[in-house]
C-alpha cells in the first residue's frame, strides 16, 4: 500500500517517536486525520512510517523507522505478539492474575494505544484518530492471539477533543459487557468496563497492592482515594486489622462495597473529601497505622504541574501527621509531569512542615506490563514512594 508522503521543515535532533505539528511541512493536499503517512526528512531521506494529523499538537506519531516494514495487518499482529510475549512467556503474569496491560503505548511500538486484558475481555484505548480506520486489524489481531476473546473500544472523550474526531462509531460498534471479574494474586475485584475510570480498573498498581499488603498484618489501615478498593481489600485480605477506603466517587464506591463482599472481607467506604476528612483526623488527634495516597493525575499539562507540586505537597503534610509513630506511608504520583525528583522534594518539604521523619525504604513505579522506552521516557509516569514515619524530635546541643 503506497502511503501519501509527509516532509519535515526542521532537523529532527532525536529519536522520540513525536514529531510536532511545527516540525512538519503540511502538504497541500488534504489530508484525514489520522491517515498513515511515509515520513521524510527535510533532505528527503526515509525517516519512518506513522500515524499523522493535523488537528493535533502531535503531528505525528511513528510507528516503524523499519525501510521495509510496511503498516499493514501483519504489522499489527506481530507488535501485539510481541507484546503478549512479555508479558506472558517472559514476565508470567497469567500465572498470578487473569489481568494485565498487553499494549502500553510507546513503550510496545504503537503509540497512541493502549490495550487493556481483564480476563477474557480486551479494553482498546485509543488516544490517536489514526486506530480508527484500522481497528479492525486491531480487533482482529487479538481474536486470532485469544481465540474467544471479547473486544471493548473505549476512546477517552478529552483525547477525541484534542484529536479533533469522533469516536463514537466504533466506541459503539465495540461496546461489550460492562462488567467483568478479575483476579490479581489472590484479590478478586469486579471492573466497571463503561463507568471505571480509565479502561476500568489501575492495573499499574498491581504489584504495588501486594507489596503493600505485606506490611498491613495486624495493622490500621487508611486508603485515600481509595477508588474501587483495591489496596484496602488486599490489606484485608493480608490480615490487616482494619480498613477504611474514603474517597468522592459515588459510583466506585459503590463498587469497593460489592468487592468487599466478593473478597469476604470488611472495609469502612466513606463517601468524603480527603483532605477534610485528613484535617479533621488532625484536628482530633486521632492517627492511623497505614496511610495510601494515591490521587488521580493532577497534572495534565505544563500549565498545571505549578497546582500539581502545590496539591501533593498538601495531601502528604496532612496524611504524614495521621500517622503513628513507626507506621508506614505510601504515597504516590500518576503525574509523568511531576518528575521522581520533585516528587521526592515535595515530600522533603512536606515531612519538614509536617514535623515528621521520612525514612524512605522503598520506590518503585508501575507493574512490569507497563514497560517504558529509552527514547520515550514519558511511558515512566508513575512514582510510589513506601517510607515509614516517626515524629521529628529535636535534639538540644550539649552547653
Amino acid at each position: 500500500m503506497e502511503l501519501p508522503v509527509i516532509s519535515l521543515k526542521a532537523k529532527r535532533n532525536s529519536l522520540h517517536p513525536w514529531i510536532f505539528s511545527r516540525m512538519i511541512r503540511h502538504p497541500q493536499q488534504r489530508l484525514q486525520p489520522g491517515s498513515l503517512v511515509e515520513v521524510l526528512s527535510k533532505e528527503g531521506r526515509f525517516i519512518g512510517r506513522g500515524i499523522y494529523n493535523n488537528k493535533s499538537n502531535i503531528g505525528i506519531r511513528l510507528l516503524t523507522e523499519d525501510t521495509t516494514e510496511m503498516l499493514d495487518r501483519g504489522f499489527f499482529l506481530r507488535k501485539l505478539e510481541q507484546a503478549k510475549i512479555l508479558r506472558e512467556e517472559i514476565l508470567g503474569i497469567h500465572r498470578t492474575s487473569n489481568c494485565y496491560r498487553l499494549v502500553h503505548g510507546e513503550a510496545d511500538g504503537l503509540s497512541g494505544l493502549i490495550i487493556d486484558k481483564f480476563a477474557d475481555i480486551f479494553v482498546v484505548e485509543p488516544y490517536s484518530a489514526g486506530y480508527i480506520s484500522i481497528m479492525e486489524w486491531i480487533v482482529s489481531s487479538l481474536q486470532h492471539l485469544y481465540p474467544g476473546s471479547r473486544i471493548v473500544v473505549r476512546p477517552d472523550e478529552r483525547i477525541a477533543v484534542k484529536e479533533g474526531m469522533n469516536f463514537s462509531k466504533i466506541a459503539s460498534a465495540y461496546a461489550g459487557t460492562e462488567t467483568v471479574e478479575i483476579k490479581e494474586h489472590n484479590l478478586r475485584m469486579m471492573v466497571n468496563l463503561k463507568t471505571g475510570h480509565k479502561t476500568g480498573f489501575f492495573l499499574d498498581q498491581r504489584e504495588n497492592r501486594f507489596v503493600l499488603s505485606q506490611y498491613c498484618r495486624g495493622r490500621d489501615v487508611l486508603d485515600c482515594f481509595c477508588y474501587t478498593g483495591g489496596f484496602a481489600i488486599s490489606a484485608m485480605l493480608a490480615g490487616a486489622k482494619s480498613a477504611t477506603g474514603i474517597d468522592l466517587d459515588e459510583k466506585a464506591l459503590d463498587t469497593a462495597q460489592e468487592n468487599a463482599r466478593l473478597n469476604s472481607v470488611e472495609v469502612r467506604f466513606q463517601h468524603i473529601n480527603v483532605f477534610d476528612h485528613l484535617r479533621d483526623m488532625i484536628s482530633k488527634g486521632v492517627q492511623t497505622d497505614v496511610v495510601i495516597l494515591d490521587p488521580a493525575k493532577l497534572a495534565g499539562c505544563t500549565e498545571e504541574i505549578k497546582r500539581a507540586h502545590r496539591t501533593y505537597g498538601d495531601v502528604n503534610r496532612l496524611g504524614m501527621q495521621i500517622i503513628k509513630p513507626g507506621g508506614i506511608l505510601l504515597t504516590c504520583s500518576c503525574s509523568g509531569l511531576v518528575s521522581e525528583r520533585d516528587f521526592l522534594s515535595i515530600l522533603t518539604r512536606s515531612s519538614a512542615e509536617a514535623g515528621v521523619v521520612l525514612q524512605i525504604f522503598q520506590i518503585t513505579g508501575a507493574s512490569p506490563d507497563h514497560p517504558f522506552s529509552a527514547i520515550f521516557p514519558e511511558g515512566r509516569y508513575l512514582k510510589a514512594v513506601f517510607a515509614r514515619v516517626y515524629p521529628y524530635v529535636k535534639k538540644e546541643r550539649n552547653k
